[in-house]
């Protein structure tokens, strides 16, 4: 079976590489994997439980939707995101899947829905990937089919003529086809390419019926402090019938209670709000944070039951780093994708990089590592981003980054990410190189070396030496327990013909102080 599943995938890539336009065939190739695999889900989408961002929307037949319209009138909608060129989308069209679901399901009155309909359903397809109307009738940008002529539902285009892309964005879409199921309550959930959407428009819950009914979600903030400080947020949402106007938020650490506000504002049925709670200060990691949110309109909730305890423990950022610190990437075929930035907690960009140069075909490229002298005692946070969604790691070579300090500490490493992924640390009082008066006059030559490169450096009193050779990702491929050196100057050569060619960091430790410097080895 795993050499069945192996081979498929080697087929499906090998066919793929001929499209021409490659990010087409990124698309295609992650709903095969998807398909032949039988995921639902990918993790760059906007995961389950999240509240559906509100849109609005003109059909090629000029009739203007609202979502939460429908929601606020008790629907269930689902939408079929697709492009025109997607083979596995118009697969999946031709189920019939979705008209059914439409004509025996959808809003009494409507065209082509059946007089017996349930009157619970609404569906849309989005031509998501911006194409023009006249490729969705069949013709041009490599369109499989006509997707219009004979669909009973509403099919929107995001060509920019009537209506834009944002809403791709908001609803995070990565790849095609992605079908999303939003209950009334304005939660979403995807449902993949099912042959019975209609079961699981069962699964949404009941809709409202107390009069104070206050919901609340899954922690939403952040549980990483760097300097001992975290400010929660949550979200909220009024399940009642009558608008929510007030209610009482209680913060507590380690079971203790240290805060309490009085929240205020005017939420309709199915309204959310996101709220900023006062900044916990003092804490040192590992703190229990509960949250509990009670008194809706000041009174008694009338179904606590969906009014969870928000619970989450807090994180300490790396702290003490060198001010010297290294960012490597090794980008996948589509490099172009990704950036990198580090900022201060002020916002400030201190470093970044890419886009990179994408490749023909599967592959990695190790871009040349960055080294950057950051300031003392401040935090600051390393980010990713991958602009297609899927991270550098998704079956296109194996990407992968990884942050290290000139003391050799890892701030942060990993490949397999969505839209972004983010690190914190705070540098010490030191740099590792800068502020070093210990050791002095670094070099190393030649450089680059394939056999035996020399290093030359002097110290200004007697220390303890060690030197130790790292790769991009921080393992030690050489090290040298020098001992204790006189004040002056010194030579040493290293022997590098048992390295494997590459960039590599020379660490030299002088009374636990370390200085690093770059060495190419070549073969």
């Amino acid at each position: 079976m795993i050499f069945v599943i192996l081979m498929s995938f080697r087929i499906i890539f090998a066919v793929l590489l001929t499209f021409k336009k490659q990010e087409k065939m990124k698309k295609i190739l992650l709903i095969a994997i998807v398909a032949l695999f039988s995921i639902d889900n990918a993790e760059a989408q906007l995961p389950d439980g999240s509240v559906a961002p509100d849109f609005t929307l003109t059909d090629v037949h000029g009739v203007t939707h609202n979502l939460y319209t429908y929601l606020d009138s008790g629907y269930t909608v689902i939408v079929d995101f697709y492009a025109v060129w997607c083979s596995p989308c118009w697969a999946y069209k031709n189920t019939g899947a979705m008209e059914n679901l439409y004509t025996q399901h959808g809003p009494a009155g409507y065209p082509d829905v059946d007089s017996n309909t349930t009157d619970d359903v609404m569906v849309f397809a989005v031509e998501a990937d911006g194409n023009a109307v006249a490729c969705m009738y069949g013709t041009g940008c490599n369109t499989v089919g006509d997707w219009i002529t004979g669909c009973p539902f509403p099919q929107i285009s995001t060509d920019g003529s009537a209506n834009t892309q944002a809403i791709n964005t908001a609803y995070s879409i990565a790849y095609f086809p992605t079908i999303y199921m939003i209950c009334p309550d304005r939660i979403i959930r995807e449902i993949g390419q099912s042959t019975n959407p209609y079961a699981y428009v069962a699964t949404c819950p009941a809709p409202a019926s107390f009069n104070n009914d206050i919901r609340s979600f899954d922690y939403i903030g952040e549980t990483l402090t760097c300097e001992g400080g975290l400010t929660p947020e949550i979200k909220i949402q009024n399940y009642g019938l009558t608008p929510l106007t007030s209610a009482t938020i209680e913060v507590f650490v380690n079971g203790v209670s240290d805060t309490i506000i009085q929240w205020a504002g005017n939420l309709l049925t199915y309204d959310t709000d996101d709220i900023t709670l006062p900044a916990l200060i003092g804490l040192t990691g590992n703190e229990a944070i509960t949250i509990e949110v009670t008194n809706p309109n000041g009174g008694v909730d009338n179904d606590p039951s969906n009014n969870q305890t928000i619970a989450f423990n807090v994180v300490m950022a790396t702290q003490n780093t060198s001010t010297n610190v290294t960012v490597q990437i090794v980008t996948d075929a589509y490099g172009s994708e990704t950036r990198w930035s580090i900022k201060t907690s002020s916002g400030l960009t201190v470093a970044n990089g890419g886009p990179y140069n994408d490749l023909g075909s599967a592959g990695t490229t190790t871009q040349t590592p960055i080294t950057t002298s950051l300031n003392p005692n401040e935090c600051h946070t390393f980010t990713i981003t991958d602009s297609y969604g899927d991270g550098i790691n998704a079956g296109y070579g194996a990407g992968s980054y990884t942050v290290t300090d000139g003391n050799g500490t890892i701030l942060g490493s990993g490949g397999s990410f969505a839209d972004e992924e983010s690190s914190q640390f705070k540098t010490g009082n030191l740099s590792s190189i800068d502020n070093n008066s210990i050791a002095n006059n670094i070099s190393i030559y030649p450089n680059p070396t394939n056999d035996i490169a020399n290093i030359t450096f002097s110290t200004t009193e007697r220390s303890n030496a060690q030197l130790n050779i790292t790769n991009v990702i921080g393992e030690v491929v050489y090290s040298n327990n020098i001992g204790m050196l006189s004040e002056g100057q010194h030579f040493m050569p290293i022997t590098t013909s048992g390295i494997s060619e590459g960039i590599y960091f020379v660490n030299l430790i002088i009374n636990d102080k370390v200085i690093t410097n770059k060495i190419t080895i070549i073969k």
